[in-house]
């Protein structure tokens, strides 16, 4: 972590694409993840099931997102530069949770499960404490003041110090943002099923706080925090400018991202209301099939 000699080189391309760190702690979940749900696919096929291919690529590509956040060169530059860990950050709750909510991971069991096993998913999906956690309330406030927790408390800079607050605290932005993104994407079954407006304003509700959050940090002329002024590099930024780059980029990649969920919101939305169309003019038709073969009194 964070000390008075320099721990990373200059980054160059070499270092960026070569400087991958296989962590047991992050690449033995992520296989077994990857693993377990290529094994449900592979199930329904046996079966005779077509699983669509975008869900599975969506999945394996959040996957993809955690590995690239967690044991790429980001690893290694997160330590020496601010800006890298924001990008760490966003990654594992911006990018990687809507990923894996789109493979519908929970779909799938339900499909792929014995009778008796998928009576028990059921169970478990409808629990209390599972109801409780996925409450669209609770899950909108855990992932909009996350960051404001870390980044404006001493956990940043105990965060910077030991390596297990690190982690958990990576632990902690990837489950947030799966429970955020949960009813966004709102596919897999759960007790709280959001209609398309309701979505659309969760999403919309949090906007603001991840602007002012990224603009706070970027207009900042004070550290976030003590151990920021301690990292001993001889290349890139001063710690301050790397901090105003930070907020910058937690600013820009929230809004960029942002604008590519609210129209995935409203291309379902509309997608939706065409289904529904569709649904009620075939109604009409049977009706008035039936009504024209009825003799007449």
């Amino acid at each position: 972590m964070i000390g008075l000699e320099p721990f990373a080189p200059p980054p160059g391309l070499r270092e960026v694409l070569l400087g991958w760190h296989p962590f047991p702690q992050v690449v033995v979940p992520v296989v077994v993840a990857g693993w377990v749900y290529s094994a449900g696919v592979r199930r329904l096929r046996l079966r005779g099931q077509p699983w669509p291919r975008g869900r599975s690529a969506s999945f394996y590509g959040g996957l993809a997102a955690i590995l690239v956040a967690l044991t790429s060169s980001l690893e290694t530059y997160a330590d020496a530069l601010f800006s890298v860990h924001v990008v760490q950050h966003t990654i594992l709750t911006m990018v990687a949770p809507p990923l894996l909510a789109l493979g519908t991971p929970i779909t799938l069991a339900l499909r792929a499960a014995s009778p008796p096993a998928g009576r028990r998913i059921v169970r478990v999906v409808r629990s209390r404490p599972v109801a409780f956690l996925g409450h669209p309330v609770l899950a909108w406030t855990l992932f909009t003041f996350t960051l404001y927790g870390l980044y404006f408390t001493p956990l940043f800079d105990l965060s910077l110090r030991n390596q297990a607050v690190h982690q958990a605290i990576h632990v902690h932005f990837l489950a947030v943002g799966l429970l955020f993104w949960w009813p966004v994407v709102g596919l897999d079954p759960t007790r709280w099923r959001l209609s398309h407006p309701a979505r659309l304003l969760y999403f919309l509700l949090m906007l603001p706080f991840h602007a002012f959050l990224g603009l706070s940090i970027m207009s900042s002329d004070v550290l976030m925090a003590p151990s920021l002024g301690l990292i001993a590099r001889t290349w890139g930024p001063s710690p301050l400018a790397d901090q105003h780059a930070a907020g910058a980029i937690l600013w820009a990649s929230g809004d960029l991202l942002s604008v590519v969920a609210a129209a995935g919101i409203m291309i379902g939305w509309m997608a939706h209301d065409q289904r529904v169309a569709e649904r009620e003019d075939r109604r009409l038709d049977r009706a008035r099939s039936s009504g024209a073969a009825s003799p007449s009194g």
